[in-house]
């Protein structure tokens, strides 16, 4: 038990005197927040609390910190704690770095012996092992030029046999050049010499690699999807034949993508894919041809990513999100079957005209989130100023059309926002004009209400959210 917990256990009633074992068990299946609400508590809660759990709930890095691996293996009682791990190639500054350090061993874990691969990944397969309670696993190795994860390809057979045998895992996400070595059929027939094949139960999978489109290795990913029925959130190349004969009467969450080159002939199939699963909410998929779809499909779907042609041809009265490829003001008038519907979010590819706009704000009133082409518009800072207040609900407006109505002039837009938050009394966020490289977004505008009847308005610049690491759907809901 840490020194300030000894000295003051005897004056805290409860659970705070009970043996460190049982506390940390206890305390291990406390959420994020109610860790925080703890640790306020008392000064006694908030030593057993910090670092001991901050610090080792959820694990991302972009870098090969052999010493925290060494402290990983070493310290079970923490490593045990950890729910997610997140591990990328150093260029990916989407989401920032997550990793324990307060208590690392500057002497133990830092020598030059942990430095070797071999002992590094080996103390990674002990750490991995420790996390009992891991549901989430990402790696997204995706570097230029492209490169192996590891560098023996027993390593990474090492690292995910560990995590194939964890029945906590539902999460799982690689991205790269995975499973290059993987044998094919006539090598193993029974699908076992690869340890991506023994997963099971998963409800999340998210596999971008050329490996994956392999036809030798079609079995082999028949095999992992059918031990995972229970998925909800699939993202995969089209051309991966075998998912479209597979069945998840629980999928929500579908990203369709194509990883190298494919027939029309694939259409079809994931046609009757999306006819066999009614339960899809969230679908991100671009045919290659034209397709015919029944109007009935889908009718749960909520948020599409897609072309002209399949949303024109479903019935949409429960679409909150869309993102039409190349889609401008004015085809989304004309797309009768939107109209009237849940519609709150729309991404625009074109500007239009401004007639189209006015229109758009009419027929789809409850409109809260609105984006526009991050280039520079054609439209006089008069003509924004009149078109956003017809959009009563808009709370967030992305694109840079301010900026270039305004000539980057901060001290004119800091009037425009003034005078946005009057006549838009929902607005709480615009694009900042500075581009954040490293998250490959624009900077956010936040616009803060305080005080009775929100009187008290102000402003501050912050940086985009981070994105997840592995899974990449990309939906207009994630904003």
């Amino acid at each position: 038990m840490p020194v300030s917990t000894q000295r003051h256990q005897f004056r805290y009633p409860g659970f705070l005197r009970l043996p460190q074992e049982l506390l940390d068990e206890i305390i291990s299946d406390l959420d994020h927040t109610d860790l925080v609400s703890l640790a306020l508590v008392c000064r006694a809660s908030s030593t057993l609390v910090i670092p001991r759990h901050t610090e080792y709930r959820v694990l991302r890095t972009r870098h090969l910190l052999p010493a925290m691996w060494a402290h990983l293996a070493r310290r079970a009682d923490l490593a045990r704690n950890i729910r997610e791990v997140h591990i990328s190639e150093r260029t990916n500054k989407t989401a920032s770095d997550r990793v324990p350090k307060t208590l690392i061993d500057s002497v133990v874990d830092q020598k030059v012996v942990h430095v070797m691969e071999e002992n590094r990944v080996r103390n990674i397969c002990v750490a991995l092992a420790h996390m009992r309670r891991l549901h989430t696993f990402t790696w997204s190795w995706e570097v230029k030029p492209p490169a192996l994860p590891t560098i023996e390809a027993r390593h990474e057979n090492a690292i995910l046999a560990v995590l194939s045998m964890k029945t906590s895992l539902r999460h799982l996400g690689l991205s790269g050049l995975f499973g290059s070595h993987a044998p094919g059929l006539t090598y193993d027939r029974d699908s076992v010499r690869y340890p991506l094949w023994n997963f099971s139960n998963l409800t999340s999978l998210c596999l971008r690699g050329d490996a994956w489109i392999k036809p030798a290795n079609t079995i082999h990913l028949k095999k992992l999807l059918t031990q995972c029925p229970d998925l909800e959130y699939i993202e995969m190349p089209m051309e991966v034949s075998a998912l479209a004969d597979c069945q998840f009467p629980n999928l929500k969450r579908l990203n369709l993508f194509l990883q190298s080159g494919g027939l029309r002939s694939i259409d079809p199939r994931y046609v009757r894919f999306l006819n066999d699963h009614p339960t899809i909410e969230d679908l991100s998929w671009l045919p290659l041809g034209p397709v015919y779809i029944s109007p009935r499909t889908l009718p749960s779907l909520r948020r599409l990513r897609t072309n002209i042609q399949v949303v024109g041809m479903l019935e949409c009265q429960s679409i909150e999100c869309i993102d039409i490829y190349q889609l401008d003001p004015a085809t989304l008038v004309e797309l009768r079957n939107l109209q009237g519907g849940s519609v709150r979010r729309v991404k625009l590819h074109a500007f239009g005209e401004l007639d189209a706009l006015h229109e758009l704000a009419e027929l789809f009133p409850d409109l809260t989130w609105l984006s526009m082409p991050s280039r520079y518009g054609h439209f006089s800072l008069d003509d924004w100023l009149n078109l956003l207040p017809r959009f009563k609900k808009l709370e967030v407006f992305r694109g840079q059309g301010l900026w270039a109505a305004v000539t980057l002039n901060m001290q004119r837009m800091h009037g425009v926002i003034m005078q946005l938050v009057q006549t838009c009394p929902n607005l709480r966020q615009l694009d900042h004009c500075g581009h954040n490289e490293a998250r490959q977004d624009w900077n956010r505008i936040s616009i803060i209400r305080e005080g009775p009847g929100g009187e008290n308005v102000r402003y501050e610049v912050d940086r985009p959210p981070a994105r997840c690491v592995a899974f990449l759907f990309c939906t207009i809901h994630a904003c």
